[in-house]
């Protein structure tokens, strides 16, 4: 008799696809982690003898973590851009997993999700590696299954080769940004409350504050005379009226010549300015660092190539 768990065979995580609302778009994905159902445990003293006994209370879903990549990934960027907006948009889609020939080995479907978090890597004009959008999200639902057959669209594709960190350019209005060298990781966070409601076990998902990120921003010191009479003007002296300003953080082709998406930014001010830590008789270029708050920040000009 053959034995049916014989006749099964362990397989490697080839490659995964994100796709959302039932489009035909597909992100590419690098990685994929959570987004399995999960309860709560109460532990209860008992009786004199101090014994203790547990058992399972409310039960939720674990946020799904994924790294993208640019290509397919429109669909995903449009989602991003409502939760900036406060809009609340929440989507349900499916994260098939495949082994190395592109076989689809398991299917992990969620419904209602919304955007918990969207970390941007950091921007090195050093930098010679791809890039890649981390994204978390929280659904309400969750439907695991092993899938039998099917392949993967379109998991290889040249347009991923278009966004690298280390190809950008960042715009403040009246102060010239030439020199920056390098923009440090960031997230945008949005606060969601689960509400359990009647007799569903799994709670609902009401949307709460969003968080933009303050920039941490390096550059050559020799081109940040314009940053730092701000940084003096707007923090040391506290003139009234020059403090906030509009920019945006462009992403840009690696020929430079094309702007591939863009984050606008909204009520900037610089909140720190200092010189980077350096030795004497280095080599080195001197730098500067500084900070800037954002107040708000839109996805804009999103690229067809994507």
């Amino acid at each position: 008799m053959t034995n049916p768990a014989a006749a099964r065979r362990a397989y490697a995580a080839g490659h995964f696809e994100l796709a959302i609302d039932g489009g035909t778009a597909s992100a590419f994905v690098k990685s994929v982690e959570g987004g399995f159902v999960k309860t709560s445990v109460v532990t209860e003293a008992i009786g004199p003898e101090n014994l203790q006994i547990k058992h399972a209370t409310s039960i939720e879903v674990e946020p799904i973590s994924t790294e993208i990549g640019l290509s397919g990934c429109r669909d995903v960027m449009l989602w991003i851009q409502d939760s900036w907006k406060k809009r609340a948009s929440r989507r349900s889609g499916v994260i098939a997993h495949a082994d190395f020939d592109h076989q689809i080995q398991f299917g992990h479907a969620f419904s209602d999700a919304l955007i918990l978090e969207t970390a941007f890597p950091a921007l090195d004009a050093s930098s010679n590696t791809p890039g890649y959008l981390k994204l978390k999200f929280l659904p309400e639902r969750v439907e695991t299954k092993r899938a039998g057959g099917g392949r993967l669209a379109g998991v290889q594709d040249p347009r991923q080769k278009l966004w690298i960190p280390a190809a950008f350019r960042l715009i403040v209005d009246g102060h010239d940004l030439s020199g920056v060298s390098k923009i440090d990781g960031f997230a945008i966070k949005q606060g969601v409350k689960p509400m359990y409601i009647g007799r569903e076990r799994l709670p609902e998902l009401v949307p709460t504050k969003i968080e933009f990120p303050d920039l941490a921003v390096t550059m050559a010191l020799q081109y940040a005379e314009e940053i730092h009479a701000w940084y003096t003007a707007a923090v040391v002296q506290g003139v009234a009226g020059i403090a906030e300003r509009s920019g945006a953080i462009e992403f840009l082709s690696p020929s430079r010549g094309e702007v591939i998406f863009r984050i606008n930014l909204f009520e900037v001010g610089i909140k720190t300015f200092q010189i980077v830590k350096s030795e004497a008789k280095s080599d080195k270029i001197k730098q500067c660092r500084f900070e800037l708050f954002v107040g708000r920040m839109e996805l804009d000009q999103i690229s067809t190539a994507m």
